[in-house]
């Protein structure tokens, strides 16, 4: 490779070593402006090595690091070192970071000293401040909006805070608060102590801490009028406990399994599993089930996060839901480097902006045409409407049999699985909406896991980042979000299947909507050429599809439309 060449590649590539409490986390990752937003990773690895297991690994008394661990930790950096060659990531690319656990360390200094001379990287021990401020940006990088309270729970401290990000602006409290009260410490001090006085510990030191982090008043009053705050987490404990969750909905009925980031539950379910976990000391079922990414450290640790978090649940305000993130240092890191016209965009837009077709504008706008001027809401305008034009011919070459299925998978499986920033909501929306824009014709199985992403939407209380001012738990909304978002679907498999090159022709066929009386159907009017090459029959057996698919999907709804043809030459 020449010197220009590792001169671009190093340009938008940046490596990060995070040095944690429960491991040390290697990543490449590219920050390229086109697709910074959503960071994606070229290189993952992580050594297992927990620095605040092996100070207590004698007992309660706190020892220094061994000389064996410091090589080990050093040896993997090296290695890191030559990956980054590799990649072409030059020194001044290279970020190594170190939280509390390292910050706490007796011998810190010696592991800085030693990381230093076998890489000639120095070690950045982030302030308490300065970690909580880097967890606040990697769970905002981690959703399209956020709104609500933050909680992070590492292996040695907890932090309390808040956090607000509009348009790319980010609001987070200028006094998080720190304790602790980490999932290690916890687990430690439940052998040997009352549980009932640690619960009392907990609880009093969390109501403290949520007066010290001053939420503003505007929240305050958005969660007294909605429901109660959302809260946004982040965390290996956390990401386990969001796991058990997952596995514990009925019938592991959940579809989205595999991706944490963008998991949410409401606080009522939240919090009847941590009452569990400190009640009965063990996660509920069968002890011996292997829950899905959670090792058997973590499963035995579940009960002391159950304590942790019951007793914060008693002492923070009303909570309306929980969610759950991937969002960690490195994802922090980088969102706090980019610009905030990058911050402010959206990562299913960006995600699928590298599959949209040569005029993906031409088929938004005659998409746009086919619904309402009012009663859409926005997260179908602005989001799930321009995603599906972006991956509309993303399946074309794939046998007929298999596109809707795939389509189904897009956002879950598929070639946008790995993007980062997707909630689970908008990651079922997409590849519902995908799927009926390839017919919707699925196998049985298929159908029974479509209808399991309309669930994850219908049983999802509407938060406060996404709905604006009026924010209760509305099923209705829910509803018409996945009625409107299969309605999408079903008219671009007309417009694709008469414009299916990537480009629309002008006065093709066009769309008028006529809104009755309230209660009676919408009309929806295909005007179109009757003896125009591009709309023969086959198009017109498109459209009568399209009629048949509208009529079943407004039987039993509150929302009701039907399909007519107007031509335009009669």
């Amino acid at each position: 490779m020449s010197v220009s060449e590792t001169d671009i590649v190093s340009r938008s590539l940046v490596a990060v070593v995070d040095i944690g409490s429960n491991g040390i986390r290697f990543s490449i990752s590219s920050k390229a402006p086109h697709h910074a937003r959503i960071m994606p990773t070229v290189y993952k690895d992580r050594l297992g090595i927990s620095l605040f297991d092996v100070q207590y690994q004698s007992g309660n008394v706190k020892r220094s690091i061994p000389h064996e661990i410091i090589v080990e930790i050093c040896n993997a950096i090296q290695r890191f070192k030559l990956i980054c060659e590799d990649f072409g990531v030059a020194d001044d690319f290279v970020k190594v970071v170190a939280c509390e656990a390292t910050r706490d360390i007796i011998n810190c200094k010696e592991l800085i000293d030693e990381i230093y001379k076998a890489t000639n990287w120095n070690v950045n021990v982030f302030t308490k401040n300065q970690e909580c401020d880097i967890g606040c940006y990697g769970v905002i990088s981690s959703f399209n909006l956020v709104s609500g309270l933050f909680i992070d729970v590492g292996g040695g401290s907890f932090i309390l805070s808040w956090i607000q990000c509009k348009n790319g602006v980010i609001k987070v409290s200028s006094s998080p608060i720190t304790l602790p009260y980490g999932v290690g410490a916890i687990s430690r001090r439940i052998q040997i102590e009352d549980t009932k006085t640690l619960f009392s510990e907990i609880k009093n030191a969390v109501s403290k801490a949520v007066l010290s982090i001053n939420i503003p008043e505007e929240l305050v009053e958005h969660a007294k009028a909605t429901g109660g705050f959302d809260v946004y987490t982040c965390g290996g404990g956390m990401r386990s406990l969001g796991h058990l969750l997952i596995s514990q909905e009925e019938d592991s009925g959940y579809p989205i399994q595999t991706i944490i980031n963008g998991y949410v539950c409401s606080s009522e379910k939240f919090t009847k599993t941590v009452d569990y976990l400190l009640l009965k000391g063990h996660i509920p079922g069968n002890d011996t089930s292997k829950i899905f990414k959670v090792s058997e450290k973590r499963s035995k640790q579940l009960p002391a996060i159950g304590l942790l978090m019951s007793a914060t649940v008693e002492a923070l305000p009303p909570l309306k839901s929980m969610h759950f993130c991937d969002g960690g240092v490195r994802e922090g890191l980088l969102y706090s480097s980019i610009p905030n016209n990058i911050r402010s965009q959206d990562p299913i837009l960006i995600s699928t902006k590298p599959y949209a077709p040569m005029r993906a504008d031409k088929y938004l706008k005659l998409l746009l045409t086919s619904l309402p001027d009012t009663g859409i809401p926005k997260l179908i305008l602005n989001r799930v409407a321009p995603a599906v034009c972006n991956l509309a011919f993303v399946h074309a070459g794939y046998p007929k049999e298999l596109q809707p299925t795939a389509a189904l998978h897009v956002a879950d499986t598929g070639i946008i699985a790995g993007c980062h920033g997707l909630s689970h909501k908008i990651r079922a929306l997409v590849g519902i909406a995908l799927c009926e824009r390839w017919g919707g014709d699925v196998p049985d199985n298929e159908h029974a896991y479509k209808k399991k992403l309309e669930n994850l939407i219908m049983n999802q209380r509407l938060s406060a980042a996404f709905k604006g001012d009026n924010l209760d738990y509305d099923k209705k909304m829910n509803a018409r979000i996945v009625w409107w978002t299969r309605y999408v679907g079903m008219v671009m498999f007309l417009i694709c299947g008469v414009n299916p090159g990537g480009n629309i022709r002008d006065n093709l066929f066009s769309f008028s909507i006529n809104e009755n009386d309230q209660g009676a159907p919408m009309d929806i009017v295909i005007k179109l050429d009757k003896n125009d090459l591009k709309t023969s029959a086959s198009v017109r057996s498109r459209i009568m599809v399209l009629q048949k698919k509208v009529r079943k999907l407004s039987k039993g709804s509150q929302l009701k439309a039907r399909v007519m043809v107007e031509y335009l030459n009669e």
